[in-house]
């Protein structure tokens, strides 16, 4: 099932799109509005879908999805303007049952009248493989998806050869504002074939390429792409690449990059194996960034000295609300250093609303440090800092901040503190990333 380490993107790309440029979204949606003619409820009254799904099922020798069923009996019922197809694979009514290549040939089939009205489409963690993809491209193909806005395609077994088709057909997709294709073996050339989408979809709004088997090349392809002015791009993962170098030129890359785009809100760069120096110069290109808000370089190899150049990027007049650095290596050998530079930043920072330092092997001296400032600033919202070196000194300090009442905002953390016979216990929080 889907791993949930790290932060889930703010909004969804419809909101986003609605949130940022509302006026430029609605003349794009009047357009093809315009173009498509009618709505799907008019089409539903006339044809029974859900019924031509299921008889198309029958003849292919497949099972109707029942996810599939309840999207297109949703959408019936509710009359609205166009349809969603959401049949995630992970979902508890199709884990055993997931679709496959067989039923992108359904798909083709029943959907191809209908296209016109498809908003969404989520296939996620299914068995779609590059002939699948290929099926499903087919449909796409030749702007008969006009209102198509989102399309998940997550953890399949989709190579280089199904995503050339499938960039190919959204190419035409001029509504389309969200592309998930993470968690599938893309490799070096399916990473630069959604690179080159990315640059002929300058409306597209986010864009997950995490775990995909890509390269180096790939981040620094995104990197240059990202340069134009013209791309409205605002939320970018590019999780777990395959880097197999010690240099770190993707990191100076995107870096430079992040020094000039205006437009990009979250990123997402978790084990890209950026080190102290990567750091120290992706913060130089930071400081003259005030658009980003989402920051996330968990699993890399961060050490004290690279969480010195951070606190000093959150001492700066810095707009990120959301940092995580997880699960690296801030407090190695009882280093307190970097998160006394934290803990410096925090003092002085108004903006940062939620901070992850899980898994950074933080002694109790420096969890005490990170108290102190934590109780002095009032902006912070969330912290996740369970799985560290805690003791009583460091339970205590934070046992009295979640007792203090006269605190402008609740801390909401990934732990809580328990006292009882004069002593502290820090119990975890089960769902704190869910709540």
């Amino acid at each position: 099932e889907e791993d949930s380490g790290g932060p889930a993107p703010a909004d969804s790309a419809e909101d986003a799109a609605e949130d940022i440029a509302p006026s430029a979204r609605g003349e794009a949606s009047a357009g093809v509005g315009a173009e498509a003619g009618g709505s799907f409820a008019e089409y539903a009254a006339g044809n029974d879908i859900v019924r031509a799904y299921d008889e198309a099922c029958g003849a292919a020798g497949r099972k109707p999805s029942h996810l599939v069923a309840m999207s297109l009996k949703t959408s019936v019922e509710e009359g609205r303007e166009t349809f969603h197809i959401e049949a995630p694979g992970n979902h508890k009514l199709a884990f055993t049952s997931r679709l496959g290549d067989e039923d992108m040939l359904v798909f083709a089939e029943v959907f191809q009248a209908p296209l016109r009205y498809l908003i969404r489409l989520d296939l996620s963690f299914n068995l779609v493989t590059d002939a699948g993809a290929q099926a499903l491209a087919g449909l796409l193909r030749g702007g008969e998806a006009s209102r198509l806005q989102e399309l998940s395609l997550r953890s399949n077994a989709i190579r280089a050869e199904g995503c050339e088709a499938v960039c190919q057909a959204l190419a035409g997709c001029a509504a389309l504002r969200s592309l998930d294709l993470s968690h599938n073996p893309l490799g070096r050339e399916g990473g630069l074939l959604v690179v080159e989408l990315l640059r002929h979809c300058p409306q597209l709004l986010e864009l997950h390429l995490e775990d995909t088997e890509s390269d180096i090349d790939v981040l620094v392809a995104v990197g240059e792409a990202l340069w134009s002015s013209d791309l409205q791009l605002r939320i970018c993962n590019l999780e777990n690449p395959r880097i197999e170098t010690l240099q770190e030129d993707h990191t100076i890359h995107l870096g430079r990059m992040l020094r000039v785009n205006t437009q990009l809100s979250e990123i997402y760069l978790g084990k890209v194996k950026m080190r102290d120096e990567g750091v120290r110069q992706l913060v130089s290109f930071l400081l003259e960034n005030k658009t980003l808000r989402v920051l996330d370089l968990r699993c890399n190899e961060l050490g004290a000295a690279g969480a010195q150049h951070l606190g000093k990027l959150l001492a700066d007049d810095c707009q990120l609300c959301r940092l995580n650095l997880s699960c690296n290596r801030i407090g190695e050998k009882d280093n307190v250093d970097g998160a006394q530079a934290i803990a410096n930043a925090l003092q002085t920072n108004r903006m940062l609303q939620h901070l992850d330092l899980n898994g950074n092997s933080l002694c109790g001296a420096a969890l005490s440090v990170l108290a102190d400032a934590i109780d002095h600033n009032s902006t912070l919202e969330t912290l996740a800092l369970f799985h560290n070196s805690w003791n009583q000194p460091s339970a205590y300090k934070f046992h009295q901040i979640f007792s203090n009442a006269a605190r402008i905002l609740p801390l909401r953390a990934d732990f809580i503190t328990s006292g009882q016979d004069l002593k502290i216990d820090v119990c975890k929080v089960d769902n704190f990333g869910a709540s």
